[in-house]
This record gives C-alpha cells, sequence and structure tokens, in this order.
C-alpha cells in the first residue's frame, strides 16, 4: 500500500526540472542546444564574440571542458568560429547552420516545464518580496543596491547572470522567511538551466526593474513592490525562448 505522503512525493518527483526533457541530453549537447538557440532565436547575431569559456561555463553551470567540447563542435558544423591569436575568441558564424542543431528539438520540449516553474517562482517570490519589503534593513537594501550597479556595469550576459542571481537570493534573504528559501532556489536554479545568452543591452533595461524594486523596498511598500517584481517574473512566460516565437526581446 503506497501512503498519500509517499504519493505525493512521488509526483513532486515527476514534476521537478531534474526530470525534465533535457535531462535526455549530455551536458555538453545540453550547452550546444542553449547556443545554437540563442543564435537562432536572434539574440546572438552573426559576427558577435562569445565570453571566455571560463565564464560561459560558470553562467550556463557546467565545466568549462563541457563548454570548450560544446563550442568546438558548434565551430565544426559552422555555427561558430574559434580564432586563435591576440584577436581570437568564439564568434557566432552562420545563424542559419544553428537549424540544424538536434538537440535544439529536446530543450524546447521542456516548454511546459519552463512555464510551470515561471508560475512557481511567481507565487514564492511575491510572498517573499512583501515581506521582504516590510523586513529589510538598512544593510540589506545597500547589498541591492551593489547588486543593481554590478549587473549595470556588466558588459556581458555571463557578468550579468551572475549579479541577477545575487540580487534575486539577497531579496529572498531579506524577507526572513528562512524556511522558504531552499523551496525558492530551487526553483530560480531550474530557471536557470533554461538560461540562453541575451543581448547585454536588453539585460540593462530588465536591471531598471531590479532598481525600482529596491525603491519600492528602501520605501518599506510592500503593494508596489509586489507589483513590480509579480510583472518581472510573469513577463518570463513571453521572454524566455518559450514565448519568443512571439516577439524578439532587441526590438
Amino acid at each position: 500500500m503506497v501512503h498519500a505522503d509517499n504519493s505525493t512525493e512521488a509526483v513532486a518527483a515527476l514534476a521537478n526540472p531534474a526530470v525534465s526533457g533535457i535531462t535526455r541530453l549530455s551536458a555538453t549537447d545540453t550547452v550546444r542546444a542553449r547556443i545554437a538557440l540563442a543564435i537562432e532565436l536572434g539574440l546572438m547575431v552573426v559576427g558577435e564574440q562569445l565570453p571566455s569559456d571560463h565564464d560561459v561555463a560558470a553562467a550556463l553551470g557546467v565545466s568549462e571542458i563541457t563548454v570548450r567540447r560544446a563550442l568546438k563542435s558548434l565551430a565544426d558544423e559552422g555555427v561558430l568560429a574559434r580564432k586563435r591569436g591576440r584577436n581570437g575568441g568564439t564568434f557566432v558564424a552562420d545563424p542559419a547552420a544553428s537549424a540544424s542543431i538536434s538537440s535544439i528539438t529536446a530543450y524546447l520540449a521542456d516548454a511546459a516545464d519552463v512555464h510551470r516553474l515561471i508560475n512557481e517562482r511567481v507565487l514564492l517570490e511575491c510572498a517573499l518580496v512583501h515581506q521582504a519589503a516590510l523586513k529589510i534593513t538598512v544593510d540589506q537594501l545597500e547589498s541591492l543596491d551593489a547588486h543593481v550597479a554590478r549587473a549595470a556595469a556588466a558588459q556581458n550576459w555571463t557578468e550579468y547572470h551572475a549579479a541577477d542571481e545575487q540580487f534575486h537570493l539577497g531579496v529572498a534573504a531579506a524577507s526572513g522567511l528562512d524556511w522558504a528559501l531552499a523551496q525558492y532556489g530551487a526553483a530560480l536554479q531550474g530557471l536557470y538551466r533554461y538560461f540562453l545568452p541575451y543581448p547585454v543591452d536588453y539585460l540593462h533595461e530588465v536591471n531598471r526593474e531590479h532598481a525600482r524594486l529596491v525603491t519600492a523596498l528602501r520605501e518599506h511598500d510592500p503593494v508596489a513592490a509586489v507589483a513590480i517584481i509579480d510583472q518581472h517574473v510573469s513577463v518570463l512566460h513571453d521572454s524566455m525562448f518559450v514565448g519568443l516565437a512571439a516577439g524578439d526581446p532587441r526590438s
């Protein structure tokens, strides 16, 4: 006989991102899919230089050797160009070639999981932000200001991603709801597993919402703060790859 608690745990396990479609891919193929999909969607353009292998690995949450293998294979297929020397690096070469990357299909198959994760994050983050607006300290506000400034100074999507993560975790911690932080962190990391390289100018615009949120938190205005974070996260339904068929964040 299966107890109700065990049944609930089994359902939760099946819904967990750890068993979602992208786990059908190797780590290398997941990186290939994320880079190729970003190029196919126009988030990265011909001639654009990728950050260093180290920075790409940090942003995508994989090892450097995985990144090197993925980028080399994409270069072998003509999607990227790897150049040596003083002005060397990795550059977008042929966007049309990205359409042939079969691993994109498995990645796109996770659309339902992505939408579920966004909804979970909205629910959790609105509650956390409400409490943060009531409890946040001067030191915590200064820390959030620093994360906003770091994101504003980011020169590429890898630098921005690191600042974005620290900002949102900082807001969550300011809520004082320690019991909710693990669940929120899991939802946030679940979405970050689907992170694609975005134009840094677009990300800087997103960061303006971070600044607005800090203002609402500084004023201890939970209504305004929740409204800002609700919009900030809900828009992911349209701005992540699952919604980009309807528009391009460059426009």
